[in-house]
């Protein structure tokens, strides 16, 4: 009888207050206020914040003998098979080639397609609800999922990622890299990912070896064995708990992994940032009213974000700005005219050309033009199912049963029994902090002393789509607030 390889995606983010930030990790990024990401400028091992080398070993648990990373206590109640590759900061000269830059234009394909579909799909259900879901965890998991499979299952998989396994082999690190892949104990901002893929004992007797290795030298994978047949409680404990702690206990609850689970792979994104060094609050303008999605006005009180040179841009049927955290994360705002709304504007094409737009006008002859965002502090959540709308995107093997896990497994058959996907987020007065995870049960120069500084305000006053990338432009979160 063919055991049921069930898939959920789970995503939590929470932005707190600075002061009640927990340490995350992180490695190479750059100055502050500049941006920051995990990238080894010096091209001889491990940054800090500031670029500057430093000794050590992984972001976060112990790190083995072969350079590989565990994950500490986190894996009690399972046996580790595979440590993942310890993952070093990327080099410059590797993100910025022509080929690598190719590659994220696929990336951010999906998580275009991905954002636009989610939130389309989420209105028809709830439409006052605020909305959230990060790609670049769906997009991780996935690509991880395809090092697992063969034939069809590969292929669609491969498809809606917009690659194919040789380019995929050839950035994939770089990509993980970047996005958060590398990362040291520090108080301050970092995104950081982790991989696991836990297989259930009797199923683990049937692993290839290859594929373990190839999950845990190319996809930064770290596996374990878990009873989920026998000892159902203890292996799915050992997976909140993992869960848990990649998080920095964002995400704390168990999956319900079934006793049918053949091998589960899950995915954490965790990230944070506050808006200046002192993590001070933000200031806030009086109450105004705020259009909520259902017609009604509220009366809230919005923050003021810092002024940044450029002013508001235009798309069609909206207008659009950023603010920047204090290491460079940025908070996209895609604000309809009145009498639209957010799902109208918050598609594929308008992701695209919110960050792809680089320049914001911020020089006007003698002017220097100044903006800063201001919006309510805010919430969104989502905790829906994605398989019809990743069959929507063109992966269906996967759920049926002629999904092919070969490239894992030896003997025996697995499928996907559905993509839950649970999201959180919240933007305070201090700061980001978000958290994702996947579980998968198979951006001048100084101004020129003549000019004069004019300041604008972009005045968020009514329901709004939002997107959270770091300073290269990849998506992290991406959703909408209807109701504040």
């Amino acid at each position: 009888m063919k055991r049921s390889l069930r898939v959920l995606a789970l995503l939590s983010g929470v932005v707190m207050a600075a002061g009640l930030l927990a340490g995350c990790g992180s490695n190479g990024r750059e100055n502050a206020g500049e941006g920051h990401t995990h990238v080894d400028l010096n091209g001889d091992g491990l940054c800090d914040l500031d670029g500057e080398p430093v000794s050590g070993g992984g972001s976060h648990g112990e790190q083995g003998d072969d350079g590989g990373q565990g994950s500490g206590d986190a894996a009690k109640g399972a046996q580790l098979l595979a440590k993942a590759k310890h993952a070093d900061p990327v080099s410059f000269d590797s993100i910025t080639s022509e080929a690598f830059e190719a590659y994220l234009s696929t990336v951010d394909r999906f998580s275009q397609d991905l954002a636009a579909r989610a939130l389309l799909a989420h209105a028809k259900e709830a439409d006052g609800d605020n909305f959230v879901i990060s790609p670049a965890s769906v997009y991780t998991a996935l690509a991880t999922a395809s090092a697992c499979a063969q034939g069809e299952t590969k292929g669609e998989l491969l498809s809606t990622l917009h690659t194919t396994e040789a380019t995929l082999a050839a950035n994939f690190s770089s990509f993980y890299r970047l996005i958060g892949g590398a990362a040291e104990e520090t108080e301050m901002g970092c995104a950081q990912l982790a991989n696991s893929v836990w297989i259930d004992t009797v199923s683990a007797t049937h692993v290839r070896d290859e594929g373990l290795k190839n999950l845990a030298k190319d996809f930064y994978c770290t596996a374990y064995s878990a009873d989920f047949l026998l000892d159902n409680a203890a292996a799915n404990k050992a997976v909140r708990d993992f869960v848990k702690e990649e998080t920095k206990g964002l995400i704390d609850q168990s999956f319900m992994l079934p006793e049918s689970t053949v091998f589960a792979l899950v995915n954490t994104l965790y990230m944070k940032d506050i808006w200046n060094e002192m993590g001070a609050e933000l200031q806030e303008s009086a109450p105004k009213a705020f259009l909520l999605a259902d017609g009604t006005a509220k009366s809230v009180r919005r923050m003021q974000t810092y002024y940044l040179e450029g002013k508001a841009a235009r798309g069609d049927g909206f207008s659009y700005f950023y603010a920047k955290t204090y290491h460079g994360y940025k908070l996209k705002v895609l604000l309809p005219d009145e009498g639209k709304k957010v799902e109208e504007i918050f598609t594929p094409q308008n992701i695209a050309l919110v960050n792809g737009t680089k320049d914001y006008g911020g020089r006007d002859g003698t002017r220097q033009v100044m903006t800063r965002l201001l919006l309510p502090v805010f919430e969104a959540r989502c905790d829906e199912d994605f398989e019809e709308i990743l069959k929507e995107m063109g992966i269906r093997a996967l759920f049926g049963s002629e999904c092919d896990f070969s490239a894992l497994l030896q003997e025996g058959e697995a499928h996907c029994g559905g993509v839950r996907h649970v999201a959180k987020f919240k933007v305070d007065l201090r700061g980001i902090e978000g958290a994702a995870t996947t579980v998968m049960p198979a951006p001048g120069a100084s101004a020129p002393g003549e000019e004069t500084p004019v300041y604008e305000d972009f005045s968020v006053d009514r329901s709004f789509a939002f997107l959270v990338t770091d300073r290269y432009d990849n998506t992290l979160f991406a959703g909408a607030v209807k109701s504040v």
